[in-house]
């Protein structure tokens, strides 16, 4: 089945059951179920929600790319839905549904009342599930990730390129607590205080100790990503090189913005819409990206991805991975150093991926 066919059949079956999730991979074309039931529906008042203002904008392009009516439609923000009590719909959609979980907790949406819902988002989890039924009713759930949407050619077939490294552990240039470390050291030290920290929350799991946990393993994996400057570089000079387009998810602002240089997209980045339509305009072929375009961009012909940042989030890689593989070609280079926690937040890369488009090298 083709993403045009997906997509109409998703229309037909909310059109029928009248409550639906499209728990689809990134990439796999969620806002066209919309398109597809208003073209077949072109007078039903419709409220739209999304998490930023700069989502509103993405919808007004879809709408205006497939020749679909706003006439009855109104795309707003999750922090405008105070001003909606008590409004009534034929349809509301619930964009980028995991933001949905404490939005709509906090702004009261009950009394936003619809006869047909949906709700799209890549990865749902049960809690936010749970959330949009005590407001909705029974939704029926359709869920499409990346690997079934590989097979089913959905989405095209990639490359996972995975660059394989090891930390130096030759070379003494980081201190911490006036101890000087090299860099496999240095993040042993780091790692013992993140399962030292981890213990302690398990022992007591308070507030503060959650903090310390959490603060701990930034430290590690902020430390990780930092020490990937020279693999990114390498493979972003190449791709320049071979003039492709892609996308490079970094570990930090300062990485962003040290790699990337003016083409860093982050959430300091002076008029960042300017600068991610310079690169829908061909004027520029690159954006350093720090989860500014996880969610909710619009973005066109990008042929590779750089993940500099590997985590535990399932969610994040899924939607970093799905904004390349719209490319016809897509290839993602995933840089790994060995022997570190890097080895187990791959899985959130391998978990999604057919083995057979994996590619392992040393780097």
């Amino acid at each position: 089945m083709d993403r045009d066919a997906l997509q109409q059949k998703a229309a037909e079956r909310l059109k029928l059951n009248k409550r639906l999730v499209c728990m689809w991979a990134t990439g796999t074309g969620k806002s066209g179920v919309v398109l597809k039931f208003l073209k077949e529906n072109p007078t039903y008042r419709t409220l739209i929600l999304v998490p930023e203002t700069n989502n509103i904008e993405n919808w007004i392009g879809e709408f205006d790319k497939f020749g679909v009516s706003m006439l009855n439609v109104e795309v707003i923000c999750y922090a405008s839905l105070h001003k909606y009590i008590n409004s009534q719909w034929d349809l509301l959609v619930i964009d980028e549904a995991p933001h949905s979980n404490t939005a709509l907790k906090i702004e009261q949406p009950s009394t936003v009342s619809a006869e047909y819902v949906l709700a799209l988002g890549a990865v749902i989890s049960e809690e936010e599930l749970l959330t949009l039924e005590r407001l909705y009713g029974k939704f029926v759930i359709w869920r499409i990730g990346l690997e079934m949407a590989i097979k089913n050619g959905i989405l095209p077939p990639p490359t996972i390129k995975v660059l394989h490294m090891n930390l130096d552990d030759t070379k003494k240039k980081f201190r911490l607590d006036g101890m000087a470390y090299t860099a496999k050291g240095m993040y042993d030290v780091l790692h013992s205080r993140v399962s030292a920290a981890v213990n302690e929350f398990n022992l007591r799991a308070t507030q503060q100790n959650k903090m310390k946990m959490q603060r701990a393993g930034l430290m590690r994996k902020r430390f990780l990503g930092a020490r990937k400057d020279e693999a990114i570089k390498t493979v972003c000079n190449r791709l320049d090189l071979s003039n492709k387009r892609y996308l490079c998810f970094c570990a930090s602002i300062k990485q962003a913005e040290a790699l990337g240089k003016d083409h860093a997209f982050t959430s300091k980045t002076p008029k960042s819409m300017a600068l991610l339509e310079k690169f829908n305009n061909h004027q520029i072929d690159s954006l350093f990206v720090v989860g500014k375009l996880i969610e909710g961009q619009s973005l066109v012909d990008i042929h590779c991805g750089v993940i500099g940042q590997l985590g535990n989030s399932n969610r994040i890689t899924v939607q970093e991975l799905g904004r390349v593989f719209r490319s016809e070609h897509p290839v993602v280079y995933v840089p790994v150093f060995d022997n570190t926690k890097d080895e187990g937040f791959l899985y959130t890369v391998t978990n999604n991926i057919p083995a057979e488009y994996i590619k392992h090298y040393k780097f």
